[in-house]
């Protein structure tokens, strides 16, 4: 990839594409949460991630005489593969065990909560990415202010839920097919 604000940048190439789609007026507000999206599942292996909820699910749906589920689940953490995806997750379970959540809750609010970190974290990285490339001379003034306020935008526009529903189910391609580009002469922009 040659152009696009993000060109230099240690970003796959999804991302690079959501750098291209940031500044351009050719890119609706959806394709741009759609790429967004699709750029943070392709991040990540879904499929641990979906393997670790399911038991964990599994685990709650069949209790044991537990006397401590704290350290079951940090036993199944251990037997996991790990990730910052996975970590932050396991903080979250553990810290509503300690409030004395039954483990289906705890996993219940844990796992939005784990998404809603990832959505921040994903948002602030991309915010430093357009001042990076704003410093060294890959974004004008212009497309870098243009690029704040889209990247915003766009990241408040991500679904929690969808993107729940794909870690949960395993979909990798989750949001593929709402990412194919338009190829019709008459489609443009949604705006």
């Amino acid at each position: 990839m040659t152009d696009g604000p993000f060109r230099n940048a240690a970003l796959s190439s999804r991302w690079k594409q959501y750098g291209k789609d940031l500044v351009s007026d050719a890119a609706s507000a959806e394709e741009r949460t759609t790429q967004a999206c699709h750029s943070m599942i392709g991040d990540v292996d879904v499929s641990a991630i979906s393997s670790t909820l399911g038991a964990i699910k599994a685990h709650a749906e069949h209790p044991q005489m537990d006397l401590d589920v704290i350290s079951s689940m940090e036993t199944l953490f251990e037997s996991c593969p790990k990730s910052p995806l996975t970590d932050t997750l396991q903080k979250h379970l553990i810290a509503n065990l300690r409030d004395q959540m039954p483990l289906d809750t705890a996993l219940d609010e844990a796992l939005p909560s784990t998404v809603s970190d990832w959505i921040g974290m994903t948002k602030n990285r991309l915010d430093e990415e357009c001042i990076r490339a704003r410093d060294i001379g890959d974004m004008n003034v212009d497309d870098y202010r243009k690029g704040i306020v889209r990247n915003a935008e766009t990241f408040a526009g991500v679904s929690l839920n969808a993107l729940c529903e794909a870690l949960t189910t395993g979909d990798k391609r989750a949001f593929k097919q709402a990412h194919q580009k338009k190829t019709g002469v008459d489609e443009g922009p949604d705006e």
